[in-house]
């Protein structure tokens, strides 16, 4: 971090504070950053405002502003970001807009960030039917959108997170049901019954009371859990070899109604989740049969 203090001009005192976060600052220490400008706003009086390259300011008397700055400082110690002080009267230093993360994301149309996975369903009698849409943040668009200036792990986990929420602000498609992948700290800003949202693993932990999806589990997961307790109304599960060496008990206790076995490159892995008595889909497999369906106005 490198505080910086442009000087006074004609002697006005210091009335505002920057932070400027660089493309190496974890989101976390971001997001802590943002709650100390915001408190010291709240209860010592300012204002805070945030611009479209990322930077946040804060504008207050100079007590507050300096009580701010040490805080900021403590927790931006050797970490990659910038602390600016100025003047009031002080021109804002320009910058070039839409250079964070977040304003490069909501610059790009929604359906160019977001994958799309139809699922296959099978119902009694084994006819297959349309089941819903897996709707998830597409990685490599994000990496792709955000560029070398923000690559690496947490920003992209960042990115991932702020085209999740706009999927879950934005009006949804017409298949039903929808399955959403989002973050669990997103999870009370889901209404409605129609959208099932999809979390990560570490959502088991603390299960939520409302219905939803878990995806992420792998064959080690699943090896060492309890399949007749393991929660959720529904569990996507890549298709994977190591898989199949689950026994038929597991996919029993497991109640493999709930599965949506995802990537399904052949007919072969088709048959084997059938014989597991999974119902769900979703892969190049599944895409060729929903594409006979939607031929012969199956839909």
């Amino acid at each position: 971090m490198h505080p910086v203090t442009l000087p006074a001009q004609h002697g006005p005192a210091l009335a505002a504070l920057l932070f400027r976060p660089g493309p190496h600052l974890p989101p976390e220490a971001h997001r802590v950053a943002h709650a100390l400008l915001q408190d010291a706003a709240r209860n010592r009086g300012g204002r805070v405002s945030s611009a479209a390259d990322g930077t946040w300011r804060l504008e207050a008397t100079p007590p507050a502003l300096e009580h701010a700055r040490r805080a900021l400082a403590a927790v931006l110690n050797g970490r990659d970001a910038v602390l600016v002080t100025e003047a009031v009267a002080a021109p804002p230093v320009p910058e070039r807009p839409g250079t964070g993360p977040e304003a490069i994301l909501a610059a790009k149309p929604l359906h160019s960030l977001l994958e799309r996975r139809p699922i296959l369903g099978f119902g009694s009698g084994g006819i297959p039917r349309p089941a819903g849409l897996r709707l998830l943040p597409s990685a490599p668009a994000i990496a792709a959108a955000l560029g070398t200036a923000w690559e690496g792990s947490p920003w992209q986990a960042h990115g991932w997170e702020v085209v999740a929420r706009r999927a879950l602000a934005s009006p949804h498609p017409a298949e039903t049901p929808l399955h959403l992948d989002l973050p669990p700290e997103a999870l009370p800003l889901v209404k409605g019954a129609a959208l099932l949202p999809v979390l990560p693993p570490r959502i088991l932990a603390r299960p939520p009371i409302r219905p939803f999806a878990v995806a992420g589990l792998t064959a080690a997961h699943l090896a060492i859990l309890d399949p007749a307790h393991l929660p959720g109304t529904a569990i996507h599960l890549n298709h994977d070899p190591a898989l199949e060496a689950l026994p038929p008990a597991f996919w029993r206790a497991l109640k493999p109604a709930r599965v949506v076995l995802e990537g399904v490159a052949d007919a072969a892995g088709l048959e084997w989740g059938l014989s597991r008595g999974i119902a769900r889909f979703t892969g190049p497999q599944a895409d060729r049969l929903l594409d006979v369906l939607r031929r012969n106005g199956g839909t």
